[in-house]
């Protein structure tokens, strides 16, 4: 059973050992870019909700415009997320827990916030990459 777990996570793993493309300062400069960009995303799709609620012109078109705006930058989170996780070195549990903490509104600022005092608790050295000039 272990080698089939390890045979079919190997090729998981070859891409996650392959994106460690940033110092850990820019790793986390990235991170919490796009954990504050999903935030405003959130909360431009929450005042278009609250637009169209008043009964405002155009709401529709708004809330459009704000549904498109948050999951954009909510795949944007997403995907750095992922990638910036190997040069941070978090484990599969704190990316899991970081996409999660996505999901509702302001989660990821709350995460980073946690992640950032984790940081200044228990700083971690991580070698930079090599083979990137």
């Amino acid at each position: 059973m272990k080698v089939l777990m390890i045979r079919i996570a190997s090729p998981f793993l070859w891409v996650y050992h392959k994106t460690h493309w940033f110092t850990d300062r820019e790793a986390w400069g990235i991170f919490r870019f796009f954990a504050i960009l999903e935030a405003v995303g959130w909360s431009l799709l929450i005042i278009a909700i609250m637009y169209r609620r008043m009964g405002l012109p155009e709401a529709a078109s708004v809330v459009s415009f704000a549904g498109h705006v948050h999951g954009i930058g909510f795949g944007l989170y997403f995907l750095f997320t992922i990638l910036v996780a190997r040069s941070m070195e978090w484990g599969v549990g704190r990316i899991a827990a970081a996409i999660i903490a996505g999901m509702p509104p302001y989660g990821s600022i709350l995460f980073e916030r946690i992640m950032a005092i984790h940081r200044k608790k228990q700083p971690a050295y991580v070698e930079p990459p090599k083979d990137i000039e």
